[in-house]
């Protein structure tokens, strides 16, 4: 191998051991020690069997095992500084651009010949140049700068999150399910989690609410900017409880990291229900449940010292439970709808009999989201009642009797007197007209 192979298989020995140099920790336990090179096989972009490679090979002959066998690949006659150039303006245009994706542009664009470029080969260039993907990474981090926080008592702060769950087969479908999830920021106590069939914004209503029935009212309520937390119900529902509703700020994750590590937490959980999962949502609720409580609620928390149900039962703030009936009308909704003229109104996909007498009339339908087989009708000037679905009957609704209005007596027309002697006077202001026409005819 002449000098110049030779300088060049040392520079990708360095640059190998650079790569395993996490590896080579004596101290790590054989778990911390799969996840190390799992991260490092992302950052690099190889496998972890290559990093395996050269860590056995490390370990076997140092630095030298590193060294490439054979012949090494002569690099400046691909990578000239005009193919380099462009292969970082292309990774600096989308900085999550791959490797292979920025190969595949320059192919394509005939800046290189198909299959010239090898991948390694970039990856090194770019890495030496300072555009590696883990640099880039680090440009990418627009967020904001922040500092680890907590709240000092209970029911202070909970944050609130949705996450994937599993898929169940249902009556012989896949059924995905999301998580929602209130844990308490103090405590990290979970406050209500539960699995759904959606991900719809009544998902987000029901956590909340058997949240509240479980342990009173937060202060505040933090959430990301999901469309299921930011609807007008969640402000008003948080305006008639006197919670104070904050949102994250866009593209700033750390700013929810305790929920995000509750949420890493319940992967070890889905990875267990994947080996036999339920066949109802029911019974991977029921499960999750009996995990929480055993795994996590009584599990001692490293940033707490103790476990989340000891932080949650032994603190001194009291806990604020509403009204019942400030409750239920808080989690209430209400919209407009226009009568028709058949008395009926369009809601939910459903027709409901309001009645004639509210034909063409705006009235608000006040309802549970969890329950519409009833709904309240309020309109201006008449008492609030419910309707139901309407039934399309065999026979025309007759209409509704109106009160009688009582007549009074009157001795002569009001209109006759009225035309009469509007007439009789146009009659007296024409002859007094004619009259001095006359008198004047006179005195000519």
């Amino acid at each position: 191998m002449d000098m110049k192979n030779q300088k060049l298989a040392k520079e990708i020995a360095e640059q190998r051991v650079i790569m395993i140099a996490p590896l080579l920790d004596t101290t790590l336990s054989q778990d911390e020690y799969y996840g190390k090179r799992r991260e490092l096989a992302d950052t690099f972009e190889v496998s972890t069997r290559t990093l395996q490679r050269y860590v056995d090979a490390y370990n076997g002959n140092g630095i030298d095992g590193l060294k490439p066998k054979g012949k090494v690949p002569e690099q400046n006659t691909v990578i000239t500084k005009e193919i380099l150039e462009e292969a970082i303006r292309l990774r600096r245009e989308v900085p999550s651009r791959s490797v292979p994706t920025i190969i595949q542009i320059l192919e394509l664009e005939n800046k290189v010949e198909v299959g010239m470029l090898k991948r390694t080969t970039l990856q090194r260039a770019l890495s030496r140049a300072g555009y590696s993907s883990q640099m880039m990474k680090t440009y990418q981090d627009h967020g904001y700068g922040s500092q680890r926080f907590a709240r000092v008592h209970r029911c202070d702060l909970w944050q609130g999150d949705l996450k994937y769950g599993p898929t169940l087969t249902i009556d012989g479908k896949p059924q995905p399910t999301y998580m929602s999830c209130l844990i308490d920021d103090a405590t990290r106590y979970i406050v209500h989690a539960e699995f759904y069939g959606d991900m719809e914004q009544s998902i987000v209503e029901d956590t909340l609410k058997k949240g509240i029935q479980k342990f009173g009212l937060p202060r505040r309520i933090y959430f990301d900017n999901g469309s299921q937390y930011r609807t007008q119900w969640m402000k008003r529902a948080c305006s008639l409880l006197s919670i104070k509703l904050l949102y994250a700020k866009p593209r700033n994750p750390q700013g929810k990291g305790k929920q995000e590590r509750f949420n890493h937490t319940v992967d070890s959980f889905i990875e267990e229900v994947n080996l036999n999962r339920p066949d109802s949502i029911e019974e991977l609720n029921r499960l999750f449940n009996a995990w929480l409580s055993e795994c996590y609620h009584s599990k001692i928390h490293s940033a707490l010292g103790i476990t989340p149900e000891q932080a949650f039962k032994c603190d001194s703030m009291p806990l604020r439970y509403p009204d019942d009936a400030i409750l239920s009308t808080a989690f209430l909704h209400c919209e407009t709808r226009k009568v028709n003229k058949s008395g009926c109104i369009s809601f939910m996909g459903k027709d409901y009999d309001v009645g004639v007498l509210y034909a063409g009339q705006q009235v608000d339908v006040v309802y549970d989201p969890q329950n519409i087989a009833r709904v309240r009708i309020e309109a201006k000037n008449h008492e609030p009642f419910y309707a139901e679905p309407a039934k399309v009957g065999t026979h025309v609704a007759k209409k509704p009797k109106r009160a009688e209005i009582e007549s009074i007596p009157a001795d002569s027309s009001r209109l006759l007197d009225a035309v009469t002697k509007s007439a009789g006077e146009k009659e007296r202001r024409a002859i007094i007209s004619y009259s001095q026409v006359l008198e004047g005819a006179e005195n000519v």
